[in-house]
């Protein structure tokens, strides 16, 4: 895959890197592994949804306009 045709990024910022750095960030995020990291990461999130404060009432703010 040729990373450098996708970058949707200002590559001014990026041309300091050498040519070895390009490989280890390939490296990094050319894995044949990448979808189930995803759905791993997908599955976990899920649980950190936080629960509703139901003691908090949501319409207090009205409460000095009514």
């Amino acid at each position: 895959m040729n990373y450098s045709d996708n970058l949707q990024v200002n590559i001014s910022s990026y041309s300091t890197l050498k040519q070895r750095d390009w490989e280890a960030l390939k490296s990094l995020f050319d894995r044949d592994d990448s979808d189930e990291i995803e759905a791993e990461i997908k599955s976990k999130l899920v649980w950190l949804v936080p629960e509703p404060c139901w003691e908090d009432n949501p319409f207090e703010f009205l409460r000095e306009f009514l």
